[in-house]
């Protein structure tokens, strides 16, 4: 791989590690200090992911127009500020549920265009040939920082707190910015179109993916299972604090055993890929994850057997999705014009993750009227229909990136 992929993949990585000590320390933040109930952790986990539904369109708008490096590195500090602003807060005595709504919508809005910026650096700092490859290199190292990431929270929370483990988010993203500094990028031969209007190419984004039978299948399958997957999530953390008692190193330990399950997906799809095709692999990586969403609440008691069998449901969810997404992401460079990678990758996350919002604050109100253990398993059984997208669409006999 070209150095200069190595130093974006390293950068986003160490930024990685960062995010998902947040995203323990911050629910935990919610739940412990503030006692937040499923409806407010809901809410939470919905103002992280409402942006991709207000913002992602024209994001793909500003990447396809902005250097890269500019925008990766103006976010990395933005991010790292604002969340710094938690335990300030906390050493102040002002901390509120407010606060915690506002930054994560925040971090979420810059973390968008981010995002963004960074998937279209991919095909331009990697050859096309190696674009699978490229994204199970990506896949192995979210993995691993998934992995690492709740371990350490979990260390960081219990020997200091929610809110303090938070500034290890802040440092990651500074670190992400200063090795950005080292890397070397080529134009992405950018529009031209100055003269067209915004909502024309946001349009043409949206029709690039819409309009490919492929890509629109992927978009919908990926859509319906990160929706129950989000709703889910709402009453997850909470399943394994008020149900089962945990705290939080053995909540660290828990996901971060499920994430090296990652692991393992990412390194077997490209071997699996060429083994029964890419249309199979996908269908494959969602059920995969769905069973393993599933199992989460089988067993309560006693303790150790809870703790394995969460961990089991959690390792095999994230095989499902390491398989999954080394797979789907490339089709989107196989398919779409360099020009349009921004907007098209804003459209596919529009929808996703913007669907993703509604999946919380549906997760989260689901939990509070029925419970915890009915809300993760309607969302487990619900999560399967996202292998129909695949089933009935050109995919399903599609079996490499020559499509």
């Amino acid at each position: 791989m070209p150095r200069s992929y190595l130093a974006l993949l390293v950068g986003q990585t160490i930024s990685l590690l960062g995010s998902n000590v947040t995203m323990l320390a911050l629910p935990l933040t919610a739940i412990t200090p503030l006692d937040a109930g499923p409806a407010q952790t809901g809410v939470l986990l919905a103002c992280s992911r409402a942006p991709c539904l207000m913002l992602s369109l024209f994001a793909g708008v500003i990447v396809d127009r902005l250097p890269h490096r500019r925008i990766l590195l103006t976010a990395n500090v933005v991010m790292a500020a604002t969340l710094a602003t938690i335990p300030l807060s906390v050493g102040l005595g002002h901390l509120g549920m407010v606060q915690l709504y506002a930054t994560s919508l925040l971090v979420g809005g810059v973390a968008v265009i981010a995002d963004l910026a960074y998937l279209a650096c991919i095909p331009i700092v990697v050859d096309r040939s190696r674009l699978v490859r490229a994204q199970s290199s990506l896949e192995l190292s979210q993995a691993i920082a998934m992995a690492a990431g709740p371990f350490l929270a979990g260390w960081l929370v219990n020997a200091l707190s929610a809110p303090t483990a938070i500034l290890a988010d802040s440092v990651s993203f500074l670190l992400a910015a200063a090795l950005l500094l080292l890397v070397p990028m080529r134009s992405a031969g950018r529009s031209t179109a100055a003269s067209c209007a915004v909502l024309c190419q946001v349009a043409e984004g949206l029709a690039g993916v819409f309009g490919n039978p492929i890509l629109r299948a992927v978009t919908l399958a990926t859509a319906t299972l990160i929706f129950c997957h989000t709703a889910y999530s709402a009453a997850f953390l909470l399943h394994l604090t008020k149900d089962l008692g945990f705290d939080s190193r053995i909540v660290g330990v828990v996901l971060g055993t499920g994430a090296l399950g990652g692991v393992v997906g990412a390194a077997s799809s490209p071997s699996a890929g060429r083994a029964i095709g890419i249309g199979p692999v996908l269908m494959v990586g969602l059920a995969v994850s769905t069973v393993g969403m599933s199992l989460a609440t089988l067993i309560t008691e006693p303790r150790w057997a809870a703790v394995a069998c969460v961990s089991l449901s959690q390792f095999i969810l994230w095989i499902g999705q390491g398989i999954y997404n080394v797979q789907q992401v490339p089709l989107r460079y196989a398919l779409v014009a360099q020009r349009l990678q921004g907007r098209a990758n804003a459209s596919i996350r529009s929808v996703v993750w913007g669907l993703a919002s509604l999946g919380a604050l549906a997760g989260g109100a689901v939990a509070a009227a029925t419970g915890l253990r009915i809300t993760l398993l309607a969302s487990s059984l619900l999560g399967a229909a996202s292998i129909v997208w695949i089933w009935r669409s050109p995919l399903r006999r599609t079996r490499s990136l020559r499509v």
